[in-house]
């Protein structure tokens, strides 16, 4: 199989892939109505799309359009060389399509539409690569068939692979005709043929500045169709301009380039649908943005509420944090005489329970004790479990039914401007399901919890720093370094050796009061310092809470629309510019008109 061969049949698979991603455009269901009727419209064009794909082998059809009177059945007869077809300038003669075609071409393979339509046959050398249909007029205003004339017009032009397109000096503005163009382009090659050559001013230039906004058009033609008959009837060669167009059809729609001329129409047609699709949901795009943002904005304003809330409940819970905190940094300070002694003030009440149990006299008497010191054992379980739990009992959410209500009301109306079917979605929602059944709020508490952990273990290593343990051991150890050297000093030295008396209870009972003043004035400042790194900490981790994006939203079922909906705008957008690349690479040498 040589090269060219293969590289077609890449590109027929590239586009019969694109027109199968079109149809299974957009995928999932949607509530999004602009994609629903897109979708429709989609379905409307791809059958006519596949069809002008499955003939690429096939004669092309060629149809001749143009208002009444100007000349389309008398430029059949002047290309053709035969007066195949009656014709008339003042009067539209074709009030029933007429088919002509080659007598050996098996009609039947085309497809084309035949009720109330004229079959010629016509042993013409021009009509063995194409098949001409002389359209009726689409302005038809003389006759009470004129709604059916357009009618037979429109059955024909969708099977259409190239439009000749006849005008006159007083037609060419026509708006009627040039909307039934403009409708009938799509997906076909045009040809542009002023007639009436031999009476009408050459208008060509105008035309083709008035067309070119929305029309390719590397060439027109000035055609005397009469004249041209004539000179063919009498045995002689066309001449002028009529020998001009004859040539170039013959050229271009030749049997070796209907594959080219269909392929191309099948991407024109594709990307004019794809354009006129997405220039429809882009119009959308405004108020789908606003209502992203009014999502986005109803969740940060929820979720930096119940940060800020948080904080408050984390602030007032102190005694519980700096119980915590002095866990975590005694599990990393040591063996040191300030860890033994902040170890001693954690477990004081467990010290003093059973210091009193020893004391005991009587089974009651220690039956009592018991009892207390299994309440306070187990108040210090529930407020270690309180602590843990802290995150996970926000019992206010800061969201009323009313504020829910409102918010609802809101979104609706942005959905609504965004063409979204909000049935079933918001309606409804309640406080229980946004704090529970969305997955918000479970994701913004484990969030905190890892946060508050993460905090504490922070603190922790901060406050148990290698500098920090040495300052606080050394600059405690002074009064007790000084207590014990003064008691030392007193027992070894000065009552041995020089024979002074021990140091009695006066000087022990002040010593201990200030032992335990100085203990108590290091926890105090030791206490201090956590707390003030704890407010720090507890800002730091609010602030880092208020800036995460939760993957769980506020209103999930209609940030999940929007999105979709966003999302399939996008894929449209694509498959568009696919069919756009492939059109601009896979552009062939020609001269025939196309759509822009």
């Amino acid at each position: 199989m040589r090269q060219a061969e293969l590289s077609q049949l890449e590109l027929l698979s590239h586009i019969d892939h694109l027109i199968d991603r079109c149809d299974d455009w957009p995928g999932e269901g949607t509530r999004w109505e602009p994609a629903q009727r897109a979708r429709h419209f989609l379905q409307r064009v791809l059958p006519r799309v596949r069809s002008v794909r499955e003939r690429l082998q096939m004669p092309l059809v060629i149809a001749m359009f143009g208002g009444t009177g100007t000349g389309k059945s008398s430029l059949v007869n002047a290309i053709l060389g035969q007066e195949v077809t009656s014709s008339g300038r003042q009067r539209p003669t074709t009030l029933r399509p007429q088919i002509l075609v080659h007598p050996e071409i098996n009609f039947d393979l085309l497809q084309l539409p035949t009720d109330d339509c004229d079959l010629v046959r016509a042993n013409v050398p021009l009509l063995e690569d194409i098949v001409i249909v002389d359209c009726p007029d689409p302005d038809t205003s003389e006759t009470d068939d004129a709604s059916s004339n357009v009618e037979r017009l429109r059955k024909f032009l969708p099977q259409s692979d190239v439009l000749i397109y006849t005008s006159t000096q007083q037609k060419y503005r026509s708006a009627n005709v040039q909307n039934e163009l403009r409708d009938a382009a799509a997906g076909c090659k045009l040809v542009f043929v002023q007639t009436h050559a031999d009476r009408d001013v050459d208008i060509r230039e105008d035309w083709k500045k008035h067309l070119s906004d929305e029309y390719e058009i590397p060439e027109l033609f000035f055609v005397d169709s009469v004249k041209g008959l004539q000179e063919q009837l009498s045995g002689k060669q066309a001449s002028g301009e009529l020998a001009r167009l004859q040539n170039f059809l013959l050229h271009q729609l030749s049997s070796s380039n209907r594959g080219r001329i269909r392929r191309d129409n099948v991407l024109d047609l594709l990307y004019a649908t794809l354009n006129r699709t997405s220039n429809l949901l882009q119009e959308y795009q405004p108020a789908l943005q606003k209502m992203t943002a009014e999502l986005e904005k109803n969740t940060r304003g929820i979720q930096e509420k119940m940060s800020r809330q948080l904080q408050e409940d984390l602030l007032g819970a102190r005694q519980l944090w700096e119980r915590r905190l002095v866990d975590a940094v005694v599990r990393r300070w040591g063996s040191s005489p300030f860890s033994w002694l902040l170890r001693l003030n954690h477990s004081l009440g467990t010290l003093l329970g059973s210091f009193g149990l020893m004391r005991a006299r009587t089974t009651a008497h220690v039956a009592l004790l018991g009892l207390t010191q299994g309440a306070r054992l187990w108040k210090q379980h529930q407020q270690e479990q309180d602590f843990t739990s802290l995150v996970s009992e926000l019992n206010d959410l800061a969201v009323s039914e009313g504020d829910i209500e409102e918010k609802r009301i809101v979104l609706n109306g942005y959905a609504r401007q965004a063409g979204i079917d909000t049935k079933n979605l918001t309606e409804n929602l309640n406080v229980q399901q946004l704090a529970i059944g969305s997955g918000f709020q479970e994701e913004f508490l484990h969030d905190a919890q890892k946060e508050v952990d993460q905090a504490v273990e922070t603190l922790g290593q901060r406050n148990s720093r290698t500098y920090v343990r040495v300052m606080y051991d050394l600059l405690f150890l002074i009064y007790p370094g000084f207590l014990l050297y003064r008691i030392g000093r007193n027992f070894f030295y000065d009552s041995f050796l020089r024979g002074k008396e021990i140091l009695t209870a006066d000087f022990y009972i002040p010593a201990g009061v200030f032992l335990l003043l100085w203990c108590g004035l290091f926890i105090m400042l030791f206490t201090r310092r956590l707390r003030r790194g704890l407010k720090k900490e507890i800002r730091n981790l609010v602030s880092r809470l208020i800036q995460r994006r939760l993957h769980h939203d506020l209103f999930p079922a209609l940030q999940h629309e929007c999105q979709l909906a966003i999302s399939q705008y996008k894929d449209l957008v694509n498959l568009e510019e696919e069919c756009r690349s492939l059109r601009a690479e896979q552009a062939s040498e020609t001269n025939l008109a196309s759509p822009r």
